[in-house]
This record gives C-alpha cells, structure tokens and sequence, in this order.
C-alpha cells in the first residue's frame, strides 16, 4: 500500500500572504492618518475613505482565496473575474492615494500582492506528462 502524497498546493498560504501584505499597507495609510490628519481637506478624507474600503476589500477577497472559498478565475458578469475586479481594486486604490497630502505613492505598495495574485491567477493548474511515449 503506497503513502499518500504529501499536499504540495502552497496556493492558499500565498493568498494568505497577500491578505497580510494588504493589512500591512492599511497599517502604514493608518499611521500617515494619524501623523498627519490636520491637513486634510474633504477631498484628501474622501480619498482615505475610499482606499480604505478598497484595501479591505481586497484583503477579504484574498483572505476568502486562501480559505478555498472563491478563485480569482470566478466569473462575476459576462467576463469579467474576481481577478479583473481585485486589478480594478488596485488601479483605484492609487488613484485615490493621490487624493492624500503627501502620500502620493502609498498604496503603490498594493502591487506587490496583487502581482503574487496575478502569478497564481495565471499559473497552469494541470498537470503536464513529462512523458506520452510520442517522440
């Protein structure tokens, strides 16, 4: 009787990591927040609002991804994904950031889980034979 094979699927800890990574940047809007919330004018608290509910979004868009709960590859309408929605996400997050005195990059810090994401988004799930006996 042959040992079962030891789960290699390291997917899950990755979307793990990118929801971490997502909380980590919410820390840093946080603390430029709390350093420098006097200059603030309605347009800079509309931008902290806004990135605010686009960062946890997609940490629970990443945290439900490591749970086995969705696949980025879900379809949402017609074509559009979950990965096309987390992408949109992104692309407004830092647009919004630019709305914040003195943290016009903030949120670029997004991309490195959204690229992890992307590398697992597009990652071949099958498995490929080394060998068909075809030359």
């Amino acid at each position: 009787m042959a040992a079962p094979e030891p789960n290699t699927d390291r997917t899950p800890r990755f979307y793990g990591m990118c929801a971490i990574l997502c909380l980590i940047v919410a820390l840093m809007l946080a603390a430029d927040v709390a350093q420098s919330s006097s200059k603030y004018g309605g347009a800079a608290w509309v931008g902290v609002g806004l990135v605010t509910v686009l960062i946890l979004a997609l940490t629970a868009l990443y945290a439900a991804c490591a749970r086995g709960r969705l696949q980025l590859s879900q379809v949402v309408v017609s074509s559009l994904t979950l990965f096309h929605l987390s992408t949109l996400c992104v692309v407004a997050a830092v647009g919004a950031d630019i709305l914040i005195p003195d943290r016009d990059t903030g949120s670029l810090a997004l991309l490195l889980p959204w690229g992890i994401t992307y590398w697992l988004h597009n990652l071949d799930s099958s498995p490929r034979s080394s060998s068909d006996g075809q030359a």
